[in-house]
Order: structure tokens, then C-alpha cells, then sequence
């Protein structure tokens, strides 16, 4: 069963290598990992594993792995899981730091002027259907809101048409997101944060035909 989590974090993960904010302004660091696996079956990020932000890209073999399909990662710890074992060369790229400013949720009310540009990732509702015989598969669909915030017009709807972008070229790439499409922006509004000095707009999405029981 995919969870709220997995979607938001596979999200989160997508907007933050895309780069719409960059490492600088993210305060993260790029590094990268060498060497060649053994038949393995997990691996630790080399570097500051624990404040792992996202995983850019796996390769293995001269292959690039999947996100979902091949390996999981788990940010808290660093930790990449593969789906099968990985034997060969690899390059692993990640970001890792203390802070972000692309989140799972919604900015916290005491944020100031310097903790912006930022985006915020939430699902806003879910709606799922039961069908077949004895009702043993549901039908999700899950409406997303992105938001993006910042002190200038124009890098707010610099961001929003980044992200929107996106999501139409990687509508039916994402692993948990089986198909995902833009639906409604927002207007632009001035926000609460920063003293009144912040704007933000919405770029909704929603993400259709994900099945649980099949």
C-alpha cells in the first residue's frame, strides 16, 4: 500500500534535484560516491549520511537505476536499499546539509524574511473508490498542492512555471505517483511570512490511478 509519505517524500525529492532552488540558496552540499558493489544489497551515503536531502541519481554498471523500481532510500539515515543486489562500478550523487528549503508540509508561521525562497509539498485530499468482485481493489486519487514562496514576483512565478514544467514531463516517471497531472494555480497572494514582504502562488496536481489490493 503506498503511503502519504512515499509520494510526498518521491516528490520533495524530484523538485529538490531539479534545482528550482539552488544548493546555495538550499544550503546543501552536492557529493558524490565511487566505487564498485559487490552483490550489494544496501548502501550507506559516504558523506553526513543522516542529513541526507535527496539521491540525484544512482548508477550502476552504466546503468542508471530507477527511483521505486530499484532502490529506496531513506533520508533520516541514508540508507539506499536496492531492489536486487547491485554488483558492478557506481556513481552515486546526493545532496546532503542541515537545512533545506523545499518541505513535505507547510511553512511554520514564525519563519522570516532569510528563510525564503521556499517550497512547500502537501496533499491537500484523498478520494478512493472500491470496485471488482467483493471490493478488494480501491482506486485512489490524490490532490497535491506545491507551493512556492518568495519576496519576488518574479521568481514565484519563475518557480510555479519550473514546476509545472515538471510535472508534465515526468507525468507517468514517478514510481508512487503512477500518473500525475497539473491542474489548478493558484492566485498570487502576499503572504503572512516575512512581514507581509512574502508571495507565494499554488501549483495544484493530482495524481490518478493508483491501485491498492491488486
Amino acid at each position: 500500500m503506498v503511503s502519504l509519505m512515499d509520494i510526498k517524500q518521491e516528490l520533495v525529492i524530484k523538485l529538490r534535484s531539479a534545482d528550482i532552488i539552488s544548493t546555495s540558496n538550499r544550503g546543501v552540499t552536492t557529493s558524490t560516491d565511487t566505487g564498485t558493489f559487490s552483490d550489494a544489497a544496501t548502501w550507506t551515503l559516504g558523506t553526513n549520511p543522516t542529513k541526507a536531502k535527496n539521491v540525484r541519481s544512482v548508477v550502476v554498471g552504466g546503468s542508471t537505476l530507477a527511483y521505486g523500481t530499484d532502490y529506496t532510500i531513506v533520508l533520516s539515515s541514508g540508507v539506499i536499499t536496492f531492489t536486487v543486489a547491485q554488483t558492478g562500478a557506481y556513481t552515486i550523487v546526493y545532496d546532503q546539509g542541515n537545512s533545506d528549503r523545499i518541505y513535505p508540509d507547510f511553512p511554520q508561521p514564525h519563519l522570516k524574511l532569510s528563510d525564503f525562497p521556499r517550497i512547500a509539498v502537501d496533499i491537500l485530499g484523498v478520494t478512493s473508490n472500491e470496485f471488482g468482485i467483493g471490493a478488494e481493489i480501491t482506486q485512489s486519487t490524490y490532490t497535491i498542492s506545491i507551493v512556492a514562496y518568495d519576496k519576488d514576483q518574479t521568481d514565484v512565478e519563475n518557480m510555479i512555471s519550473t514546476i509545472k514544467d515538471l510535472i508534465m514531463d515526468n507525468k507517468k516517471t514517478f514510481y508512487y505517483l503512477s500518473f500525475i497531472s497539473p491542474t489548478t494555480a493558484g492566485p498570487l497572494l502576499i503572504s503572512e511570512f516575512g512581514q507581509n514582504k512574502i508571495m507565494q502562488r499554488n501549483q495544484d496536481a493530482e495524481v490518478r490511478f493508483s491501485f491498492d489490493g491488486i
